[in-house]
């Protein structure tokens, strides 16, 4: 059985392949606790861009137990503004590298494809991010 904690190690791997350095996960509920995501400056805003994965809890299911999991792909902006060409690029490349995702993890078949997708401006962070939204199932049978 696939548990959230799996969960996250596929996605983190999953997403180390858009090539940006900083990806971070954290469990619904976590968000306040976590000292994976490393503070930004208030005064600067985000400098780099970085993945935040929120992983969320399952439901179970008869054939399948599934989640819907955030990928937040955050740009920085470019003189106060968005960077909508390369939000744009981080688009594509998420639904190349996100959409209809089949394999197998420790024995168990898994899928997972984008519900959502669009961008969103964070005013805390000074930035905007790519917001992905996937259903991740779960194969429920032996």
């Amino acid at each position: 059985m696939i548990t959230p904690q799996d969960i996250r190690n596929i996605l983190y791997r999953d997403c180390k392949a858009f090539g940006i350095d900083e990806v971070h996960v954290v469990f619904e509920g976590d968000e306040g606790n976590s000292d994976e995501i490393p503070a930004v400056d208030s005064k600067k805003g985000l400098q780099t861009e970085r993945i935040v994965v929120y992983v969320k809890r399952q439901q179970p299911g008869t054939y399948w137990i599934k989640n819907f999991n955030e990928v937040n792909i955050q740009v920085p902006r470019i003189q106060n503004r968005a960077n909508c060409i390369r939000m744009q690029e981080l688009e594509h490349k998420a639904l190349e590298l996100l959409d209809g995702i089949t394999g197998e993890y420790e024995g168990c078949s898994y899928l997972y494809q984008i519900d959502q997708i669009g961008t969103e401006a964070d005013t805390a962070l000074k930035c905007h991010y790519v917001n992905v939204r996937l259903l991740f199932q779960v194969l429920n049978v032996k």
